[in-house]
Order: structure tokens, then C-alpha cells, then sequence
């Protein structure tokens, strides 16, 4: 498992919570795997308490399954789980677009400059990663300038369903197409059409992976 930096602001519930939900994502710890809420603890020198309920939060997702006296698993990919995760996130982020639009301020839409600019420099560095990092940060402004961070909790909780297909995804194509909606989404706010913003954002987050099957066919042991 890869360790993570605590943050100053965090409690240890939810430094064990964001470790735990990182290392699903990018599938270190990989779908079907088994996880122990000590060996949790030790690596990140805490007690045991926060990493069980850092569990018991993930597994009322369904992201991990709970074995009494067996022990944790990562639950495999659904694909029923990620259609219901996508379709609740587009339902949600698609109004908080739209409010975005007419709430964003010039600092703000600097900042949404900023993030697209610098998803552009590590896709020419070919930094994956970071690109998917900063595809997250771009989604969570909306949510900032909204003042709508418990919705962004709740779609972030259950979004870790397709975020595991997203990152699979990112690593067999190109993600270049991903930045161009990008900036397609920030456009429409800076002309403050608020319209052409959400069709934007429902596009992005309503296309079809459709390289799914190739990879099902490539990592067959991770779905269901």
C-alpha cells in the first residue's frame, strides 16, 4: 500500500479514510484483495479505531466487503455500482455547474485557467497521475464556488466505483480528449453561458468508456 502525507487539518478517521479510498483508486490496493484493518494501522502509526471506521464508512458503499471473523476485501468492479456512481455525480454536478457558472468570480475562473493549463503541461510530461489528480481538483472548484462541499463528500464517497475504471482507462487511451472538455467547461463559464456549460459538463461525465471491453478483456480478475 502506498503511504500518503497526513494534512494538518485532517483527524485520524479521515487521513485513514483518504489513504485507504487513494490506494482503491489506483489500485494498489486491487480489486479482490484482501486488507487488514491492523496492518492498516501499523503502516500509518495509528490505533486501530480510525481505520475501522474509515472501513465501515467505505464498506457502506460497497467498495469493501467485510468478512466476519475473516477478515476485508477490496469488492471487485461492479459495473452496476459504477453506472449508479456516474449517474448520481451527473445528476448533481450537472446543477452545481450551471450555478457555478453564474457565481464564479474572476479569481475563481483564474484558478480553473490554472488547473486546465497545468492538466495541459503533464499530459505533454505523459504524468498520468497527476493528470487525474488535477481532473478531481478541477471537479471539486465547482463544488468550492457553489459552497456545496457536502455534496462533494457525498459524490466523492461513492464515485470510487468509477474512479477505478477511470484510472484504468486513463492508463489505454489518450487523455487528451479529457482536457478538451475540459476547456470546453471552462469556456462556458467564462462567457457565462450557463447553458452550454452544463451540456458540456453532461457530455464529459456522460460518454461511454468505449474501450470497456478491452478492459474487462485485460483485467478480467477485477470485475465482478
Amino acid at each position: 500500500m502506498k503511504n500518503i502525507e497526513k494534512l494538518g487539518k485532517e483527524t485520524n478517521r479521515e487521513y485513514a479514510l483518504r489513504v485507504i479510498r487513494e490506494n482503491i483508486v489506483n489500485l494498489e490496493l486491487a480489486p479482490g484483495s484482501m486488507i487488514s484493518e491492523q496492518d492498516i494501522a501499523n503502516e500509518l502509526d495509528l490505533s486501530r479505531t480510525p481505520v475501522h471506521e474509515a472501513m465501515q464508512e467505505l464498506s457502506s458503499t460497497k467498495i469493501i466487503e467485510i468478512l466476519p471473523q475473516r477478515g476485508s476485501h477490496v469488492s471487485l468492479i461492479d459495473m452496476a455500482l459504477v453506472d449508479e456512481a456516474v449517474f448520481v455525480r451527473a445528476t448533481i454536478e450537472s446543477a452545481i455547474t450551471q450555478m457555478a457558472c453564474k457565481q464564479a468570480t474572476e479569481k475563481d475562473i483564474q484558478d480553473l485557467e490554472e488547473n486546465v493549463t497545468l492538466q495541459q503541461f503533464y499530459y505533454e510530461k505523459n504524468n498520468l497521475d497527476k493528470i487525474m489528480e488535477l481532473d478531481d481538483a478541477f471537479h471539486e472548484m465547482m463544488y468550492k464556488i457553489t459552497n456545496k462541499m457536502q455534496c462533494h463528500y457525498m459524490v466523492k464517497l461513492m464515485s470510487i466505483h468509477n474512479d477505478r475504471i477511470r484510472e484504468l482507462h486513463l492508463h489505454s487511451s489518450n487523455p487528451e480528449r479529457i482536457i478538451k472538455e475540459h476547456k470546453e467547461i471552462l469556456e462556458a463559464i467564462k462567457n457565462r453561458d450557463c447553458d452550454a456549460a452544463k451540456k458540456a459538463l453532461d457530455k464529459h461525465l456522460s460518454r461511454k468508456l468505449t474501450q470497456e471491453d478491452e478492459i474487462k478483456k485485460k483485467y478480467p480478475q477485477y470485475f465482478a
